[in-house]
């Protein structure tokens, strides 16, 4: 199996951009058990998972024959994908991954595109869905489908990547796609003009091929496969095996599972450091921080050096309002010990932005997009810093990698906050021409009410963003008080503070609540209600009863205004 996925992904990285040196490596699981892979299953169909982690990546799949190496196959694409620069939407980054699956070795050449029989008995005896629907398609949607639409979805993405990926000049075509997406061009009309018909046309193009079971296969080279002897294979320790899968349980957001592994692992190995270091990332998720702070010390000091564990100890000194020279210095410790760690670069470049130093925070921030080229916040933060070391050019081209890379409406807000703060920055005047005039409404708003307490949550259930103060905690005798904000803009709050570099808000509970000062242009007084008029004698009951009052509806709390800014203290 391990041969025949190194052959797959030097063909992918063949005819795409090859995985970069920076990228972590990836961690392959194979359980034998259905009950073992059940907690990374999306679907009854789901034979893998790719999951990226915080030291490495992880492919988990189910043993289940030959389903096993095409689910491998397709998961390595996935991978490969997280770390391209090219843009693509969900629909064809599922289908890429399904027509390599079928790869196969045929001396120095491999054939890719084989047909896949489960998608076209599918297309072949169901109702296909809109182009409306693929178009709209993202990853994160998936948990949320039923087997079947997901089914459908997969099967139709795959048939229309295989018949895109027949011509000769494919790859030119695909090309094309992204970088009309990458230059703002809706994703319908960059379709049209890249292929030439609508993706209408080309569905009905697609249907045609599955009524007469015509997708030809395509020979590609394969390049320089490492044999047998180039790579190791070792025994894993138990206690390494046992801590690697509850890392990547809590990867995939199984705390449940995880906790479970985690707290036998210790018991049976409690002077481990790796064992000590799983305790300290259980209590991390469980926001005990003075016992995530006592285990990850302990795994220190029994001689743990994974990159993991300074960066933890670095979250944890920052977000309990430690020294900032103790976060740098965990920080630099965990991208020494790993250079493939993103988020301890990113969040380096942010400490050091917020220190003033605004080209170490570039060089920081650079390493975060080399390894993860699609993470709109990174290439936000690196914006920011180009921007603070007068780099105009540089910080403009970032804004715009932060706008294409967003995958939320919070980044696209952010990324565009910047886009407007680098445009609007005060240019030399040209010689014999007027000065420059702001109007009041490009000014900054003003706040007419200040409100203190803790961020506690970010209700992101709606377009408008609702931010809840806490203002008093609750007591034996009463309820907590919380003042209720709202935003439809959150790229126009201004953000003050150390903690302003923080900047993207979280959607729901605050792991750690920040105390901030938030002002806010107040909501107009409600008028006063009109006086009800009197009550109709109430009508008796059965046997002569009055009948019961009506229960009054539960109070729903207003927002108190519109939130213009926070102020960390």
């Amino acid at each position: 199996m391990l041969r025949q996925l190194l052959e797959m992904n030097s063909v992918f990285s063949a005819v795409t951009n090859p995985v970069p040196e920076t990228a972590p490596p990836v961690r392959i699981l194979a359980f034998r058990s259905k009950a073992d892979f059940q907690p990374f299953q999306h679907g009854a169909a789901n034979h893998g998972l790719y999951q990226p982690g915080t030291e490495c990546d992880y492919i988990v799949l189910l043993d289940a024959g030959e389903e096993t190496l095409r689910a491998g196959r397709h998961e390595l694409v996935h991978r490969s994908m997280n770390y391209s620069q090219s843009m693509l939407p969900g629909w064809l980054e599922e289908g890429f991954a399904d027509y390599f699956s079928t790869l196969q070795r045929k001396g120095d050449k491999a054939v890719v595109g084989r047909p896949i029989q489960n998608h076209i008995d599918l297309l072949a005896s169901s109702e296909w869905l809109p182009a409306a629907r693929l178009l709209e398609w993202r990853h994160d949607q998936a948990k949320n489908m039923t087997d079947g639409v997901a089914a459908q979805v997969y099967a139709q993405s795959w048939a229309l990547t295989h018949l895109l990926m027949q011509p000769p000049d494919a790859r030119v075509k695909l090309e094309r796609f992204s970088e009309l997406l990458k230059s703002g061009v809706a994703q319908a009309a960059a379709f049209e003009q890249a292929f030439g018909r609508t993706m209408d046309q080309a569905l009905a193009e697609a249907r045609q091929a599955v009524a007469a079971k015509r997708f030809p296969t395509r020979e590609v080279p394969v390049g320089v496969v490492p044999q047998p002897g180039s790579f190791q294979v070792k025994t894993v320790p138990d206690v390494e095996a046992r801590l690697v899968r509850a890392d990547a349980l809590l990867a995939h957001g199984k705390k449940a599972e995880a906790a479970k592994m985690i707290n036998e692992t210790a018991k049976r190995y409690p002077d481990h450091p790796a064992a000590a270091a799983g305790l300290g990332q259980l209590a991390m998720a469980n926001t005990d921080y003075a016992a995530a702070r006592t285990q990850f010390e302990r795994a220190l000091a029994l001689g743990d050096k994974q990159a993991s564990t300074y960066y933890e100890l670095a979250m944890l000194t920052r977000d309990t309002h430690g020294s900032e020279e103790t976060v740098l210095e965990r920080l630099r410790q965990a991208v020494q010990a790993n250079p493939s760690l993103a988020d301890a670069w990113y969040l380096l470049g942010s400490a050091l932005l917020r220190q003033g130093k605004a080209a170490e925070a570039a060089e920081a921030l650079r390493h975060a997009v080399d390894v993860l080229p699609r993470n709109s916040m990174y290439w936000e933060g690196l914006g920011r810093a180009w921007q603070a070391a007068g780099q105009r050019e540089p910080a403009r081209m970032a804004a715009q990698r932060a706008m294409q890379t967003a995958t939320t409406p919070e980044q696209s807000a952010m990324a565009q906050g910047l886009g407007r703060e680098i445009e609007q920055n005060v240019r030399p005047k040209p010689a014999g021409k007027p000065g420059v005039v702001t109007p009041k409404t490009w000014e900054p708003r003003q706040a007419d009410a200040t409100v203190t307490g803790k961020l506690v949550l970010v209700d992101c259930a709606t377009a408008t963003l609702k931010f809840h103060i806490q203002t008093a905690a609750a007591t034996a005798k009463s309820k907590a008080q919380v003042t209720i904000l709202v935003s439809d803009k959150p790229n126009q709050i201004m953000l003050r503070g150390n903690s302003g570099q923080k900047r993207e808000f979280v959607c729901g509970p605050q792991r750690i609540a920040p105390l901030v000062e938030a002002g806010y242009a107040a909501a107009p007084a409600a008028a006063e209600p009109p006086a009800p008029p009197p009550a109709a004698p109430a009508k008796p009951g059965k046997q002569g009863r009055p009948a019961p009052k009506a229960k009054p509806a539960p109070a729903v709390q207003a927002p108190a205004g519109e939130l213009i800014s926070l102020d960390f203290k």
